[in-house]
C-alpha cells in the first residue's frame, strides 16, 4: 500500500496554514510578497501537471537551485523567466530501460523528455567504478542495477583469470578500455554454463558488493544466458528477497511459460519483481501476460512491468536470442531482421555473415494492436529499452516518449494525457522508491521536489526517428531541465552544460 510521502503531509499543512492567513491579508499583499521573493529560474503560465496529486492547471513555477521552491497561481519573480504558456510543464521523464549510457544516446533521450535513463534491465558490472566514471560528465541523471549475467561468470573458477584481469582493466584504464572485448570473447562460453552451489555463493557476495555501491536492484537478463538453471534462479529471487532489492527481468524466453516462471519465483520467496518490454516477450499474446501481472498486483504481489511504443524490437546479432530454433520461437525469417548500420533487410547469406563478425539488428516481430493493448493497461510502465548511439539504431533510442504523447495520446486518444504522464513519471519513480530514496523526489512537480522539468507542445509532440532514417531529434520538447539546469532551451541542446547525477541504490557504502 503506497502512504503519501510527508513532504505531501508538510504540503498540505502549509496550504492550511496559507488559508488561514489570506483572511489576514488581501490578495494584492499577497501578490506583492510572492513578487518580492525571486527564484532562479521561473516557468511562467504553462499548464502544469503532477500524475501524483492530480494537479493539471496554470501555474507558474519557482526553481531555486536545485528543487521546485514555489508553485502559484500569483506572479513570481525570477532572473530568468521563462514563458511557457500554451505548453505542459510535466516533471521530467524517467526511463527505467536504457542501454545508451553516453552523452550521444543521452541528447537524444533529453530531447524525447528523459531526464533521468537508467540501465536496468542488464546492469552495469563494476557500478562503483562505473558511477564514478560518469560523475559530474553526464548529460542526464543515470543509475544502474547490479549485473547477473557478468556477476555469475566472474564468480566461475574456470574464468578466473579473466574475472581478474578484466577488474583490473577497468580500474586502470576504464571502462573504454579496447582491451575489454578480447576478455568479453573469452568469457562469452559462460552464457551455456551452469554455476557450482560454491560458484553461486561467489555470484551472491558479488551482487551484495554492487549493491553496496549503489546499484538499483539486480539485472537479470537471463534470456541471454541459458546455462542458468531453474534453480540457480530460484535461488536469486530468494537472494534478492533478502536484500529487499527487485528484480528487472528479461525472461528466459519469449513465451508465457517464461513470464510463469518469474512471477512464481517472485511469488513463493515474496521477491519485488520488474518484469522488461513486455510487449517483445509476450507478442500474440500479451494479453494473457497482462492478466497475470494485474492478477500478482491484486492479490498485493510487487510486480510491475513495462513497454515500450514499437513493433520491432532490437539485440545483438550474436547473442543467444539467435541460436538454431529462433525463427520458431519468435514466429519470424531473416527477412524481419533490419541490419542496424546498413538499415538493410538480412537474407540467410548475410544473417551468417553478420552474426559470424557481431553488431546489432532490428527485429520486426510485433503488431500494432499489440502494443496498444499493452499501453492501454492502467498499470504498464513506459520504458525505452534504447540502444547505445548509432545512427541507424532503433527509434525508440530517440523517440518513445513523444511516440506515447503524440501518436497513443493526441492522435488514438487510448490514453489521456494525465494517466499518459503517469507512466512516464510517477509510476517508474515509486517503483524505484523502495531502493533509491532520492527517488521519492523524482517523477513529481511539487514544492521541494527536484528540478527535472520536461515542457513541452502537447499539439505537436511526435517522434521523428524511423526504421528507414535512422536517429533523430522528436518534435514538441521545447523545454528539459535537469537538476535545475536547462539541458534543452526553446527546443535546442545547451551542449555546455552536465548537471546529471547519479541515482544511488539504498546500500551505498
Amino acid at each position: 500500500m503506497i502512504t503519501i510521502p510527508a513532504r505531501i503531509a508538510i504540503s498540505l499543512l502549509i496550504f492550511a496554514t496559507a488559508v488561514a492567513a489570506s483572511i489576514l491579508f488581501s490578495a494584492p499583499d499577497i501578490v506583492k510578497a510572492q513578487a518580492q521573493e525571486t527564484y532562479d529560474i521561473v516557468l511562467k503560465g504553462g499548464r502544469v501537471i503532477d500524475p501524483e496529486t492530480g494537479l493539471d492547471a496554470v501555474r507558474n513555477v519557482g526553481i531555486r537551485g536545485d528543487h521546485i521552491a514555489e508553485i502559484s497561481s500569483g506572479l513570481l519573480a525570477g532572473k530568468q523567466v521563462i514563458d511557457v504558456s500554451g505548453l505542459v510543464v510535466s516533471p521530467g521523464f524517467i526511463d527505467l530501460h536504457a542501454h545508451g549510457q553516453s552523452n550521444k544516446a543521452n541528447e537524444y533521450q533529453a530531447h524525447d523528455g528523459v531526464t533521468t535513463a537508467l540501465e536496468l534491465e542488464g546492469g552495469m558490472p563494476f557500478v562503483r567504478e562505473w558511477i564514478e566514471s560518469r560523475r559530474g560528465k553526464a548529460f542526464i541523471n543515470y543509475g544502474a542495477s547490479a549485473a547477473q549475467g557478468e556477476e555469475r561468470w566472474l564468480a566461475m573458477k574456470k574464468y578466473a583469470v579473466e574475472a581478474a584481469e578484466a577488474r583490473k582493466i577497468i580500474q586502470t584504464e576504464g571502462f573504454d578500455s579496447p582491451k575489454l572485448g578480447p576478455i568479453a570473447q573469452k568469457s562469452a562460453g559462460a552464457r551455456y554454463e551452469s554455476v557450482s552451489k560454491e560458484e553461486t555463493e561467489a555470484m551472491f557476495r558479488g551482487l551484495e558488493t554492487e549493491l553496496d555501491a549503489g546499484a538499483l536492484g539486480i539485472g537479470v537478463p537471463v534470456g541471454y544466458y541459458p546455462g542458468a538453471t531453474r534453480g540457480e534462479m530460484f535461488d536469486l529471487y530468494k537472494f534478492a528477497a533478502h536484500k529487499k532489492t527487485v528484480i528487472f527481468t528479461h525472461v528466459r524466453d519469449i513465451d508465457i511459460a517464461s513470464i510463469q516462471e518469474a512471477i512464481a519465483d517472485a511469488a513463493v520467496n515474496g521477491t519485488s519483481l520488474h518484469i522488461v518490454h513486455l510487449n517483445s516477450m509476450s507478442l500474440g499474446e500479451i494479453g494473457v501476460s497482462l492478466a497475470m501481472v494485474k492478477a500478482a498486483q491484486e492479490r498485493g504481489l510487487d510486480i510491475t512491468t513495462e513497454l515500450y511504443p514499437y513493433t520491432a524490437a532490437s539485440t545483438s546479432l550474436e547473442s543467444t536470442i539467435f541460436d538454431e530454433g529462433w525463427q520458431k520461437r519468435m514466429g519470424i525469417t531473416y527477412g524481419d531482421l533490419q541490419w542496424q548500420d546498413t538499415g538493410e533487410r538480412l537474407t540467410e547469406a548475410t544473417f551468417k555473415e553478420y552474426r559470424k563478425k557481431g553488431g546489432v539488428v532490428i527485429i520486426h516481430l510485433m503488431k500494432p494492436e499489440w502494443i496498444e493493448e499493452g499501453i492501454r493497461a492502467p498499470f504498464t510502465i513506459i520504458a525505452s529499452d534504447g540502444m547505445p548511439y548509432a545512427p541507424g539504431a532503433h527509434p525508440r533510442s530517440a523517440g518513445t516518449f513523444s511516440r506515447v504523447l503524440g501518436r497513443y495520446v493526441r492522435e488514438q486518444k487510448v490514453l489521456s494525457l494525465n494517466d499518459a504522464l503517469a507512466k512516464m513519471t510517477i509510476m517508474p519513480a515509486r517503483r524505484l522508491e523502495t531502493i533509491a530514496p532520492a527517488a521519492r523526489s523524482k517523477g513529481r512537480l511539487q514544492v521541494g521536489a527536484d528540478a527535472d522539468i520536461t515542457i513541452f507542445d502537447p499539439d505537436t509532440i511526435i517522434d521523428k526517428a524511423t526504421f528507414e532514417k535512422g536517429l533523430a531529434f522528436s518534435e514538441g520538447v521545447k523545454y528539459v531541465i535537469v537538476n535545475g539546469a536547462f539541458v534543452i532551451r526553446d527546443g535546442k541542446t545547451i551542449s555546455d552544460v552536465l548537471p546529471g547525477r547519479p541515482l544511488m541504490g539504498m546500500y551505498r557504502k
